[in-house]
C-alpha cells in the first residue's frame, strides 16, 4: 500500500490553518468577554439621551377634540445597578410638547398684546369690561409647552449575551411645567381695525397644570460599544394618570386663573368660565449613549 504524502500534507496544513483559528477565535472571544465584563460590572452608566414620540390626548369633557401632537426630548439619563438584574434608572429630561384642541363648545378670551387674560386679570380696577385690548372667539388652539420631566424607572435587564443584553422598564415619568405659549385660531374682536383669524405665539397663564405624571413600561436593548461605553435604544408606552390642564387655583378662587368663557363676550358679569380637561399619553422612543 503507498503513502499519500502529499494527502498528508495537506491535511496537517489544515490541522495548522483550524489550530489558529481556533486560538484567534478563543483570544476573540476572551477579549469579547471582557469588554462585556467592564460594562456589566459598572454600578452607575450616565449619559446623553434624546427621543420623540406622539401624544395621545384622552379627553374628559366633550367641549373639546383633542388631536395626536408631538414630543422631543433631550437630556441626562441615569442608570443605577443596585442588584445584577435589576436597575434603577432616572435622569433629567427637557420634553417639548406639542398637541392641538379644537373647541366644539363655544369659547372666548380677553388678550393684552401677548398675553391671554385671565378673569383675576379683568377683576382689576384698570381693566374696562366692555372695552378690553381684544377679545378673541377661539375655534383651535396650538399648545407648545416645556417640560423638565424625572423619569424613575426600575429597569429588569439579561446578563450579557456577547455584545448585548436586554432589558424591561416599569415606572413612571414625572413632568414639570417651564413654560407654554399658544396659537390661537378663530376670530378677534379688536378695537380698531380689522378682525384677525391668528394670534400666534401667545402667553397662556393658567392654561396647563404645573404637573403631568404618566405610568407606563418600555422595553429596548443595550449594545457595549467598547470598554464601559454603551448604545441603548427603547421604545415605551406611559399612560397619563393626571389633568394636564389646570382645573382650581392654588389659592383663593378657583375660576380666578380661567381664561375661557362660554357666556356673553361684552358682559363681563354674566361669563361662565370655564378650562378644558384631558390626560395625555406618550408613545416614546429612545436612544442614549452612556458611560
Amino acid at each position: 500500500m503507498q503513502f499519500d504524502y502529499e494527502f498528508f500534507e495537506t491535511a496537517k496544513t489544515n490541522f495548522k490553518i483550524m489550530k489558529n483559528l481556533l486560538i484567534l477565535l478563543g483570544a476573540s472571544l476572551f477579549a469579547f468577554s471582557a469588554i462585556s465584563q467592564e460594562a456589566g460590572e459598572k454600578k452607575v452608566l450616565a449619559g446623553l439621551t434624546l427621543g420623540a414620540g406622539l401624544n395621545f390626548n384622552d379627553p374628559e369633557t366633550t367641549a373639546i377634540d383633542p388631536k395626536v401632537g408631538g414630543d422631543f426630548m433631550a437630556g441626562m439619563n441615569l442608570d443605577w445597578h443596585f442588584a445584577q438584574n435589576i436597575a434603577l434608572s432616572t435622569g433629567l429630561e427637557f420634553d417639548f410638547n406639542r398637541f392641538r384642541n379644537r373647541f366644539n363648545d363655544t369659547a372666548y378670551f380677553d388678550y393684552s398684546d401677548k398675553e391671554v387674560l385671565q378673569r383675576g386679570n379683568t377683576d382689576d380696577e384698570g381693566y374696562q369690561s366692555n372695552t378690553g385690548e381684544g377679545r378673541f372667539f377661539l375655534e383651535e388652539r396650538r399648545y407648545r409647552s416645556i417640560y423638565l420631566t424625572i423619569p424613575t424607572m426600575l429597569r429588569f435587564q439579561t446578563n450579557y449575551l456577547g455584545y448585548m443584553r436586554y432589558f424591561g422598564k416599569f415606572g413612571m415619568r414625572h413632568s414639570f411645567l417651564l413654560t407654554t405659549r399658544g396659537d390661537n385660531f378663530g376670530k378677534s374682536f379688536p378695537n380698531e381695525g380689522e378682525s384677525q383669524s391668528e394670534l400666534e405665539d401667545m402667553q397662556i397663564p393658567g392654561s396647563l397644570s404645573l404637573y403631568k405624571g404618566t405610568i407606563g413600561l418600555s422595553a429596548g436593548a443595550e449594545w457595549n460599544i467598547t470598554g464601559s461605553t454603551v448604545l441603548v435604544g427603547e421604545l415605551g408606552f406611559y399612560y397619563g394618570i393626571s389633568e394636564v390642564h389646570q382645573q382650581e387655583a392654588l389659592t383663593g378662587d378657583d375660576q380666578k386663573n380661567m381664561s375661557l368663557y362660554n357666556g356673553p363676550y361684552n358682559d363681563k358679569d354674566n361669563r361662565e368660565y370655564f378650562t378644558p380637561s384631558l390626560r395625555q399619553s406618550q408613545l416614546l422612543m429612545k436612544v442614549a449613549i452612556l458611560f
